[in-house]
């Protein structure tokens, strides 16, 4: 079987950042735990001008032009627009060709490891077929729910293809249940719900995604110590960690994609952003475990084995060190909470 995987990745960390101290300030609690800041996009940006950006800088990292893209796939849950295709925007600004088959994953956070699957099938049942992912996302939901204190800003995207991979995709398994309550978006309304019950979505979480992770793990015939590096959904710094653990993966093989810290929970751009810090920090040879999930709830396990030291030209880190502080007051601007 032809051998595919990602052959480059692209991310983009707005600079603004509010810590958590200012919403301590305001409200009296952070509700995120272990989350000690999170990144804002600006007034001018958003789910679809970062998703243009990070796309730009993942096909510069193989490079490869725009041009000989086939297929490009968008994950989002905060889209701009409730019923138009959000990728063909992207697309026509990156210079992607107007023939490429394009589509939209928006409907969880899920969607980022959705995306890249649907990505992967392509190539796989196209010889010569190049994918490029990208992920941006900005969750939001009210600033008197405690569930909008994790919500961060961010974005990744990666180049899928048969050629010059810096990883290749060894398997993947997929988990789906049914669990209304925890996260969800009603209809006509742009803010996320969450009925704040914790042990209620953290039981969701925990079940679809260790059910994902072992499976994989058994039809790879592989242990979680085969694993140099693991990437899980981040709704914030400790839910990640109780997976892991479960999993019986340990903080050492965690702490490389461990970007919620000082993030917060970037949506279906948590894992995305995550797989490609873990990136950043792998060695040819190293195998890294990717476990998403969604609510309502869903969980897609993939697998990777490192294949070249080769990194992106803007790394996580270093995009995340570029900052800008600001207060809980311009934070309320910035989401249009105030005018």
């Amino acid at each position: 079987m032809m051998a595919v995987g990602i052959s480059g990745y692209g991310i983009y960390i707005p600079r603004f950042r509010i810590k958590r101290e200012e919403y301590a300030k305001a409200w009296g609690s952070f509700s995120a735990a272990g989350v000690t800041e999170k990144s804002v996009f600006g007034f001018d940006e958003d789910a679809l001008t970062a998703a243009a950006k990070v796309t730009r800088r993942a096909l510069e990292s193989v490079p490869m032009e725009a041009d000989m893209v086939t297929r490009f796939a968008l994950a989002t849950t905060s889209a701009p627009y409730l019923e138009k295709l959000l990728s063909g925007t992207v697309l026509v600004s990156v210079g992607i060709p107007n023939s490429a088959f394009t589509s939209d994953h928006t409907s969880s956070t899920r969607a980022g490891t959705e995306a890249m699957l649907a990505a992967f099938e392509h190539v796989m049942a196209t010889q010569s077929g190049k994918a490029v992912v990208a992920a941006a996302d900005a969750p939001k939901a009210s600033m008197w729910d405690a569930v909008e204190h994790a919500f961060g800003a961010g974005a990744a995207a990666f180049v899928i293809s048969s050629d010059n991979l810096i990883a290749e995709l060894e398997g993947h398994f997929s988990y789906a249940s049914e669990h209304f309550g925890e996260r969800f978006k009603p209809k006509d309304d742009p803010l996320v719900r969450d009925l704040n019950v914790k042990k209620f979505a953290e039981g969701s979480v925990v079940r679809n995604t260790t059910s994902a992770g072992s499976a994989l793990l058994k039809k790879l015939g592989r242990k979680p110590e085969d694993y140099q590096h693991v990437v899980i959904q981040q709704p914030d710094a400790r839910v990640p960690v109780t997976v892991a653990s479960r999993l019986k993966f340990t903080d050492a093989q965690l702490a490389s994609s461990l970007v919620s810290k000082t993030l917060g929970d970037l949506g279906a751009a948590s894992v995305p952003v995550a797989l490609a810090s873990a990136l950043d920090a792998a060695k040819a040879g190293d195998r890294i475990m990717v476990i998403s999930y969604g609510s309502g709830a869903g969980s897609d396990a993939l697998s990777f084995k490192v294949v070249t030291d080769k990194k992106a030209t803007v790394r996580v880190q270093a995009d995340t060190e570029r900052r800008e502080y600001i207060d809980y007051v311009k934070y309320l601007k910035i989401k249009g909470a105030i005018q």
